[in-house]
Formats: C-alpha cells, structure tokens, sequence
C-alpha cells in the first residue's frame, strides 16, 4: 500500500490528512494492458504485407544482365489494367461490367510467370481516382501468382 499525508495539526482545527492509497487496481489494469498490446503485437505482423514505395532516386549505373531483365508494371487505370514490361505494352485489360476483371489479371499475370520464373517483383501504379479496394484487390492477386515483391508507385 501506499501512503500520503499533508501537514497538519489538531491545535490549529485541522484534520491531519493521512490516506492510504489501494494501488492492486492499478496494477491489474496495468497487467491487463501489457497484456492486450503483446496479443495485438501478434495481429499486426501476421496481417501485413511487405511493401516498398518506388521514388524518383539517383540512377544507378545497369549492368547487362539487369537490363535483360523484365521491369513488369501493372497499372491501374478507370477503364482497366494495364500490364507493361519493359516500357512495352504487354495487356490491356478492359473493365467488364464497370468492375475490374480480376480473372484475366491473374491468368496473365501466371503466363508472365511461367515465362520469367525467377521473377518475383512487381510494381503497381494507380491513379487518384481509384479506390482503395480495387489497389489491395490487385496487390492480392500479385501475390497470388507469385510476386511477393510488391512495390507501389502513385504514377503513370
């Protein structure tokens, strides 16, 4: 228990002022949050995805084997996907509907793969104007044909 008292005399009409404070309600309150934030701890990294936002940087110098590598972009427009390799047009994938083919998406996106098996990084764009459902919408279906390297650019 603790204690606290104040100054005080019976010969001046004042009451001494000595009170215990119960602190085993605090305490608990105390365990129970230390308890609460290390079980939310657990929630939040198992719910992430690892994702790297792709700046304008410094360019760096290419070797001959980067530059035969695949750059694949998919981007997100209001009339549908667009999937780039390489500055080059690879799909055009129109909305059906007003909603997005997601169908389409992925089995293209699994051809891509079967081509460039060692690929496993992608970039997605997206303008202003698209919802956040259909961004995360497109980030699952990357990782679902294996590209877990999700990088997310605001341009294109």
């Amino acid at each position: 228990m603790a204690s606290a008292s104040a100054p005080g005399g019976k010969s001046k009409g004042k009451k001494d002022l000595n009170v215990e404070l119960n602190l085993v309600p605090f305490i608990d309150l105390l365990t129970c949050l230390i308890c609460f934030l290390l079980m939310a701890a657990v929630w939040v990294q198992i719910g992430k995805i690892s994702v790297t936002q792709s700046g304008q940087g410094a360019p760096t110098e290419q070797t001959p084997e980067e530059r035969q590598r695949l750059n694949l972009v998919v981007a997100i427009t209001p009339q549908g996907y667009l999937i780039r390799g390489n500055n080059t047009t690879i799909a055009d994938i129109l909305k059906k509907d007003n909603a997005y083919d997601t169908k389409t998406l992925g089995s293209k996106l699994k051809e891509i793969h079967g081509q460039f098996p060692d690929k496993n990084d992608i970039v997605v764009m997206s303008e202003d104007a698209i919802a956040y459902q259909d961004l995360i919408d497109t980030m699952d279906i990357c990782l679902a044909n294996d590209f877990p390297n999700i990088s997310l650019s605001g341009t294109i």
